[in-house]
This record gives C-alpha cells, structure tokens and sequence, in this order.
C-alpha cells in the first residue's frame, strides 16, 4: 500500500496545478498518462521452472519419482494473476541544448523478486535528448540485446523467454540514424536482471569488476523491413576473497581475489513486414547469460592450490526463434517456434562450481500457436504453449548427455483493459 501511495503522490507531483509564472514555465512540459489493467488466467499439465508465482514460464521441471516410479512433478496447475498490470507517464519536455526532450516513467505490480509478488517494480525510468539524427538517452530501459522492435508478441509473461534475451538495464545510450541504418552504443549496469554466482543471483559481481557492460547495436531497414546485429561485452568478478584452513584448528586465512570471467554475446534479428503478414526471427549466441534469463552461465575451470582463489570458463549456449503472425481487422493468429541449446564450456569445469541456469538441459524447444481480437479498449488473447526440455548428466565440460525429455503445455487467456 505504501508504494502505491507514493505513486499516486508521484501522479500528483507531474501534474500539478501551476499558476502565474510558474505556468509560464510549464507550458513546454506535457504528461500523457497511461497503461493497462490485465488479467491472465494459466493452466499448466505439470510444475515448472518459472518466476513469480509461475506467472513468467521458463521450462518444464525433471521428473521427480516417488517409491512407486509416480513423477510428482506431474499434475495440474492453475493460477490466475492481475499482476502484469502497468501504468506510465509519457512526457515531452522543452528544447535542451538545442535538443527536443522527452522521458518514460513506467510501472508495473509484478515485484522485484518471488518474496514481493504484488510489489510495484520500475520497468522504464530515463530521459532522451534528440538532436534528429543522433540522441542520447540516460537511465532504464531495453537492453540493445533484447531488440525491441523485434520479439514475439506472446500472451504468456515470458515474451519468449528463455529462447531469446530479455532485460532492462540502467544506461547511457547514443543513437545515430542515417538513411536506412541505425547506429547504437551504450554502456549499462544489472538492476533487475542480474548474472549469478556463489552468492546466488546478484549485480555485485558486475559492480565489483570496475567495468560497465560495453553494447552496440546496428539496424538496417529496408522500407518496414529490418535486418540487426547487436552485440555485447561484460567483465565479472564472481568473488573477492577466499579461504583456507580450518575453524577449528583455528588457522583460517583470508586471501584477496582478482580473478575476473569476461563472457561475451551476439544477436542477429529479422523482421519481414507484409501487408497483413509479419515474419520475425532472431539467434542469439553467446557465453554466461544469465542476467537476460536464458540458459547457460559460467563455472570455475580450476583453483589455486595455495588460496583456493577460482579461476572461470563461460559456458555457451545458442537460443534462436521465429514467430509468424497474420493480423487483419485487430485479429491475430500467430505461432511462436523457439529452440535452445547447451553448447558447453572450451574448458573442463569442476561440477560442484557451476553458476548456470538449467545447467542440466542439454535442449530446449516450443510450440506456441496464439489467437487475439481486439474491440477498442479491451482485448482477448489465448495461446497454447508447449515446452520440453531434454534432461540428462553433465559432462567433464558442462554439456549435458544421457538425456530424456520431459513437457510441459501450457494454456493461458489473457485480457487486457487499456486506457
């Protein structure tokens, strides 16, 4: 309730009610406000790795069997939730630098973790300078990874997860346009969406390397056609101490770490635009990509015998989909094709020294067809969505052998009331 009042004070603050010269200096300054209510209903045929109350779907969990052989993993699943409901305020601001100005306040009630569901959480938060060919933009928002003018308008949470990379980043983004190409870079932080380590999930791993993500992206468009390349670089520091002896002979002693992983990422994105039709796609390949919550991550390759200081491999993964949507008189029938890949580490890894997500899972895929109709503000969604994961036995250099799938469909209904 407390962080609903301070939006609503928020609200208050944008708008206001100016007088005398105070209104003179507000006339270049517009709120727009808007957002959503939403409510999505899901039924699932078994338990799975998800977020939020398994409102956001990553895959399906192994089988887990009983004395009799019965997988306990297996059996329905239902949940409604109105959590993915978002508000924002759009707002264009006077000439700054002889640039126009404009910002993106948004929100939404989904929480920043599983323990505050229900939580308001800040998706976008950032100003942008734009000087007509070149901008600027400072604060939260899409990751260039991400691409948002390509990605699968799916009525699951996941937007495709964990086919593709998903992430806001707080950031400092140039943008070039000329004629048909675009031009980004930027530096970031993690905020949100963090990469994991021996502490669990955390952005201090980032923070304590000293280093920013480097990004870049590069588009060509061709009428509404797009052809993109976006890249990344990233440095983290898993630990800053380590420990050797015992507490019990009382001979503990600390030792500082350095030893820092550098992983790296690339995305190549397609989109074709038809008249009624859209064709888009997108491949993404790259090492330790847990902070855009797809599969894969890093592990210690060996350790110092004298200060048990750990030393990093990154491990590869491939994860490309396509999604094919017709759309005419604001109905929609579209299906989502998604294929994940475990493509192991250069090097032999310590097993019990693994930070991944799905280290497990040698192969990934989905089928989701979807249907909507929009009738002015309220729109009506429903997909279904399966997902199968291939578990088995990891190896001497984190790929996964031996395995066996396992599948999970899912069935959700989405409405959404926008305003």
């Amino acid at each position: 309730m407390r962080k609903i009042n301070y939006l609503l004070l928020l609200m208050l603050f944008c708008v206001g009610i100016p007088t005398g010269k105070a209104q003179e200096k507000k006339q270049d300054i517009s709120v727009k406000f808007g957002g959503f209510a939403h409510s999505l209903f899901t039924y699932d045929t078994r338990q799975t790795v998800c977020a939020r109350e398994g409102f956001i779907l990553l895959y399906p969990k192994d089988e887990l069997l009983d004395g009799s052989g019965k997988d306990m993993n297996q059996g329905a699943v239902y949940n409604m939730a109105v959590i993915q409901s978002r508000v924002n305020a759009k707002i264009s601001g006077p000439e700054i630098l002889g640039a126009k100005t404009n910002g993106l306040l948004e929100a939404e009630f989904i929480g920043n973790a599983e323990s505050d569901v229900n939580g308001l959480r800040l998706r976008h938060a950032f100003v942008n300078l734009d000087w007509g060919k070149t901008s600027l933009l400072i604060g939260q928002t899409w990751s260039p990874l991400f691409v948002d003018e390509v990605f699968p308008g799916t009525v699951g949470a996941n937007a495709g997860l964990p086919f593709k990379a998903f992430a806001r980043n707080p950031q400092l983004r140039l943008t070039h346009k000329t004629g048909h190409w675009k031009l980004l870079a930027a530096i970031a932080s993690e905020r949100d969406y963090t990469s994991t380590g021996p502490d669990g999930a955390s952005n201090k791993y980032l923070r304590n390397s000293g280093l920013p993500i480097f990004q870049a992206l590069v588009h060509y468009y061709a009428g509404k056609h797009l052809l993109g390349l976006s890249a990344e670089f990233k440095n983290i520091k898993p630990s800053l101490t380590s420990t050797t002896g015992t507490a019990s002979t009382n001979d503990l002693i600390n030792w500082k770490n350095d030893e820092t992983l550098s992983s790296w990422a690339v995305v190549a994105s397609y989109k074709l635009k038809l008249q009624e039709i859209t064709f888009k796609t997108q491949t993404t390949y790259g090492t330790n990509l847990t902070d855009v919550l797809m599969l894969g991550g890093y592990a210690a390759k060996s350790v110092n015998t004298m200060t048990n200081e750990a030393s990093y491999t990154g491990i590869k993964v491939l994860g490309t989909w396509a999604d094919v949507s017709y759309n005419k008189n604001n109905f929609e029938l579209a299906l989502l094709a998604g294929y994940s890949k475990n493509m192991g580490a250069d090097e032999k890894v310590i097993s019990s020294m693994i930070y991944s997500r799905g280290s497990d899972i040698g192969e990934l895929y989905r089928i989701a067809p979807r249907a909507s109709k929009r009738i002015e503000n309220l729109k009506l969604e429903l997909e279904v969505e399966y997902t199968a994961a291939a578990y088995g036995d990891i190896t001497e250099k984190a790929e996964v052998e031996n395995t066996h799938w396992v599948g999970n469909t899912r069935v959700s209904v989405g409405v959404y009331y926008f305003f």
